[in-house]
């Protein structure tokens, strides 16, 4: 009976032993697993930085291709340079005789309100009068009336309501 009860006794002392050994077991994968994660994750960070920096660089170079716009007049020497993301307008007025060269500002407010919607925003259309155009807003459908001259006292812009 003696011997039954030192059996029963050292019986268990084994599988203590070897639920210590799974227990570490199970601890040792569960780190290394977490670790796997961690590594996995930190990649995936690394992309996605990555990936946000190539789409803001394109971003960039597409919202400057064709910003800026020439639009003809019936004046030969005088062209209405657009900007097309901001709204603002210039006179452009060209010549052989670089002395009556130059530009100058018709529109120097943004338009745009700040938004930024990007180049192609704005669009200037030429109305029966040479002097005159209409500068519609292609994302809100918000127009202004342009007129470019000669003379300071004629050129301005206003908004159609």
């Amino acid at each position: 009976m003696k011997k039954f009860l030192f059996f029963l006794l050292i019986l268990p002392i084994p599988f203590s032993g070897m639920a210590q050994t799974v227990g570490k077991k199970q601890e040792s994968t569960s780190d290394s697993q977490g670790k796997n994660i961690s590594a996995l994750l930190s990649k995936i960070d690394t992309l996605l930085t990555t990936n946000n920096m190539l789409l803001e660089q394109i971003e960039i170079d597409s919202s400057l291709k064709g910003r800026f716009k020439l639009y003809k007049t019936e004046n030969i020497y005088n062209f209405l340079e657009l900007d097309t993301k901001t709204g603002k307008i210039q006179q452009v007025q060209w010549s052989l005789d670089e002395k009556e060269e130059g530009s100058v500002v018709i529109n120097n407010v943004d338009l745009s309100l700040g938004m930024g919607y990007g180049s192609g925003s704005f669009e200037l259309y030429p109305t029966s009068n040479i002097y005159q155009f209409i500068l519609i807003d292609k994302t809100d459908g918000r127009k202004w009336h342009v007129q470019w001259g000669l003379e300071n006292a004629k050129r301005w812009i206003r908004n159609i309501d």
